[in-house]
């Protein structure tokens, strides 16, 4: 019985904070595009690839490159992480690169999304 009330109180909790932060994400950005999905998707990448997300990246890179030099965090495992974030801040340029754009190098870290 108290296995199933903290079931519905951390349910509760989880659909409380996503319904508190579905306004900000959807209608809390200045773009302005066509449809209302590709505004939601440019939010999306901006949440992503935006300055916060930057600052997230290097925490995550220095704590797993100090764990892994204290012999916490496999090398494996840090290497896992800085490849992941690199391809998280490149898919931009990947996704150019893939499409056919000229200028796919040019426009590292940036969309279309402005």
């Amino acid at each position: 019985m108290q296995l199933e009330q903290s079931l519905h109180i951390c349910l509760l909790l989880m659909v409380s904070v996503i319904l508190l932060t579905l306004p900000q994400l959807a209608f809390a950005s200045t773009v302005t595009k066509a449809s209302p999905m590709s505004n939601a998707l440019c939010i999306a990448a901006e949440w992503i690839t935006g300055d916060s997300a930057r600052a997230r990246a290097t925490i995550a890179v220095s704590a797993f490159g100090i764990g892994a030099l204290l012999g916490k965090v496999s090398w494996g495992m840090a290497m896992m992480v800085g490849v992941g974030i690199s391809v998280v801040f490149g898919a931009t340029a990947l996704v150019r690169l893939l499409g056919g754009t000229l200028s796919a190098v040019g426009g590292v870290g940036t969309t279309n999304c402005t």
